[in-house]
């Protein structure tokens, strides 16, 4: 803006700090960024008057209950869920009720008929304070100013970071490790852990992965800015208001509008009233238009506005701007208020910062436990996240490093196992030599430690499953290729009646334990010596066109129990047809082809009277004759 010294930047958010803001003027401090008390250089008469005890006392109860125990006391604020702010300052008197609207318009910039009396309870609970308190520690009068206002410690914090600008959040996913943040340029962004620290009304802007408990979607849906102010900031060549002894603040009021109600605050930033007047001067403001009006409307209703207020008959600024929160999507408002009948449930989120799943944390100063909805309550409800987030981050890096061995071992010392075999030895009488029994004890015992000097390196000891016995089983009573006695004849105690699917093979050589496995088998049926085909004429034998007048004798089937002498090589394999090549004596066609005399009788017989039948008749007998013909030679 246009300043007496130039072109400067001045806020027009949030101006005040108050004095108990213990943990936001910490950061101020650290980031060396000055600050001053508010000036109240003209006369201040507002909010002097007495207030009614029975009302101060409820007030009083709040500012004085722990944060956590009204939030868990159904008992306290069970009733005040139902109860709009308006209705309760109807019971006051008129100047508890003008302090109470004072804290609606320039604190909450709320109606009172749309806002809980919850929200008014849990206030003064997390300020420890009442709202007359609150109203002097935020611009009336006992409240402190940054220079360069807030946007000044905005900056200097995120001064060095990497930070995307005009790219809002559009998704969170907290199902996926790491959890995964898209803006609305597409761009993606994973990170181990994610702290969303944007206003509570903005999150039905962002796609949360799980989707969030329903409680805390009430919580979302019923806690939101309701009013619809413009915050406005005017620069001065000079503090002329203080030159008639007026402070700068201004309340008006109109019913005819648009212009409708309208508050200003000197925030000058001035060690004292002495040389305020040569410092560069500015009024901030809240005003409330009973329909749309553009800019340059506004401006000239402001300006006529303060005119009238402080008496001005020549009151120019050198610059003026304003701003409605209200329509900004990244807002949508200044502090959020409750709404009328939200679910008690929904309260127990108000807990500094909540956990959307496991690695993204939502943290904001509209949960905080401590200011709630200020700047302070911002500071403290990141801070808070913070320290959890890290220590999440610490133990997740311990317990990698463990894994991993990243810290390095000075001295090593070795780790010595026994065990046992699967049954106890005492169940197997084995006869060990003490010595060695001695011995093998003392080796296994982890607590003698070990005298070799070796490396230290892991020492393992183990038995078999099943315990060793005093001797190896005997095998020579039977004869078999696994036990390598198949052609040792020299035991005469052998059975000799002992068969066995392979037939003799080749002396092997004597097998020991140190040659490799020796591994032979046997055909699943016993092998026969080639068939003798040359008697038998056939294509496939290549003897088809051969002449020869011997007689071909009958071909026997092999006989399973002549032991046919071993091939040769290793393994033996063959087959046969599934019906043995064997032609029975009463299946020689050749032999046995004469048709039976009963047979030579009936066609006699039908010859005799073929003259005599019709031809239906002689076709049914010659029918008959062959059926009777074929089945004498099937049994044949």
């Amino acid at each position: 803006m246009q300043t007496r010294n130039g072109v400067e930047f001045l806020d027009t958010g949030s101006q005040f700090i108050s004095p108990t803001d213990t943990e936001l003027l910490a950061l101020i401090q650290q980031l060396n960024v000055r600050t001053n008390q508010q000036l109240t250089c003209g006369n201040n008469t507002v909010f002097q008057q007495t207030r009614r005890k029975r009302q101060l006392s409820l007030q009083q109860q709040w500012s004085t209950t722990l944060f956590s125990d009204l939030i868990n006391s159904p008992e306290l604020i069970g009733n005040l869920t139902n109860t709009s702010v308006a209705a309760m300052s109807q019971q006051m008197d008129t100047t508890d009720a003008d302090s109470v609207n004072r804290l609606m318009q320039t604190f909450f910039d709320a109606p009172g008929e749309q806002v809980s009396e919850v929200q008014l309870a849990l206030t003064c609970s997390s300020q420890n304070a009442t709202a007359v308190e609150i109203l002097r520690r935020f611009g009336h009068g006992q409240s402190l100013l940054a220079q360069g206002g807030m946007n000044e410690v905005v900056r200097r914090l995120a001064d060095g970071l990497l930070i995307e600008y005009s790219q809002r959040v559009v998704s969170v996913n907290d199902a996926a490790f790491p959890a995964v943040v898209q803006t609305s340029t597409g761009r993606r962004f994973s990170a181990r852990q994610v702290i969303v620290a944007v206003p509570i009304p903005t999150l039905e802007n962002i796609d949360l992965v799980p989707t969030p408990e329903a409680p805390f979607q009430q919580l979302i849906q019923n806690y939101g800015p309701t009013g619809h102010a413009y915050y406005f900031t005017m620069s001065f060549q000079r503090a002329t208001w203080r030159l008639n002894g007026r402070s700068g603040k201004v309340i008006y009021t109109s019913q005819s509008g648009p212009l409708v109600w309208l508050t200003t605050f000197d925030t000058t930033f001035a060690s004292s009233c002495d040389n305020s007047t040569s410092a560069s001067s500015s009024l901030w403001g809240i005003a409330h238009f009973s329909y749309d009006v553009p800019f340059e409307t506004r401006k000239k209703l402001y300006i006529q506005a303060i005119m009238y207020s402080l008496r001005f008959a020549d009151f120019s600024p050198l610059d003026c701007t304003d701003v409605n929160f209200a329509t900004d999507d990244l807002a949508k408002g200044s502090i959020p208020t409750l709404r009328l009948n939200i679910p008690m449930e929904s309260l127990k989120y108000l807990n500094d910062f909540h956990t959307l799943y496991q690695n993204v944390h939502i943290a904001t100063a509209d949960i905080s436990s401590n200011s709630l909805g200020t700047m302070n309550g911002a500071v403290h409800s990141g801070s808070a996240v913070s320290n959890y987030v890290l220590q999440m981050l610490s133990a997740a890096d311990a317990q990698r490093n463990e894994l991993l061995r990243d810290t390095p071992v000075e001295s090593t010392t070795p780790y010595v196992y026994s065990t046992s075999s699967h049954y106890p030895p005492a169940m197997f009488a084995a006869e060990i030599p003490a010595q060695v029994q001695n011995q093998t004890r003392i080796q296994n015992s982890p607590l003698t430690p070990s005298n070799s000097t070796s490396s230290g390196t892991f020492q393992y000891e183990t038995s078999s499953q099943y315990p060793s016995t005093v001797q190896p089983p005997t095998t020579t009573t039977m004869k078999h290729f696994s036990f390598g006695n198949l052609d040792n004849s020299t035991n005469n105690e052998e059975p000799a009646a002992v068969l066995y699917d392979s037939p003799p093979q080749q002396a092997q050589p004597t097998l020991n334990y140190s040659t490799t496995f020796a591994y032979s088998t046997s055909s699943v049926m016993p092998p026969v010596v080639p068939i003798e085909t040359t008697t038998i004429r056939h294509f496939s034998n290549g003897n088809l066109n051969e002449t020869s007048t011997a007689q071909s004798p009958a071909v026997q089937r092999d006989n399973p129990s002549i032991l046919i002498n071993q091939q040769q090589n290793g393994y033996v394999y063959s087959t046969s047809t599934h019906y043995p090549i064997q032609l029975s004596s009463n299946r020689n066609i050749n032999a046995r082809a004469t048709p039976s005399p009963e047979i030579v009788q009936q066609l006699q017989e039908v010859s005799e009277s073929a003259t005599n039948f019709t031809s239906l008749q002689l076709a049914s007998s010659l029918t008959q004759l062959v059926q009777s013909l074929l089945t004498t030679l099937r049994l044949q």
